[in-house]
């Protein structure tokens, strides 16, 4: 899933790691040469299912409000 916000542009990642997988926000700058980076959701979280963490992850997605000064997502949630 992918939101457009006004100077950037977000996405839900999810990723296995070893035996879990973990839920991500992806980030990146409309500005030219900019590389995403990814914001772990859900500290402390990990989830057996990849399907789940994607799912949580696009729960995450829809909760962001804006971007703050370095560009990093702030959530309507405390839990992301």
């Amino acid at each position: 899933m992918k939101r457009d916000f006004p100077g950037h542009i977000a996405w839900s990642e999810a990723r296995m790691n070893g035996d879990h997988a973990l839920a991500f926000v992806a980030v990146r700058s409309r500005s030219p040469d900019t590389q995403p980076s990814f914001h772990l959701v859900y500290d402390r979280i990990s989830f057996a299912r990849l399907a789940d963490a994607i799912t949580a992850a696009e729960g995450a997605l829809n909760k962001i409000l804006r971007f703050d000064a370095r560009d990093a997502p702030v959530f309507s949630s405390p839990e992301c």
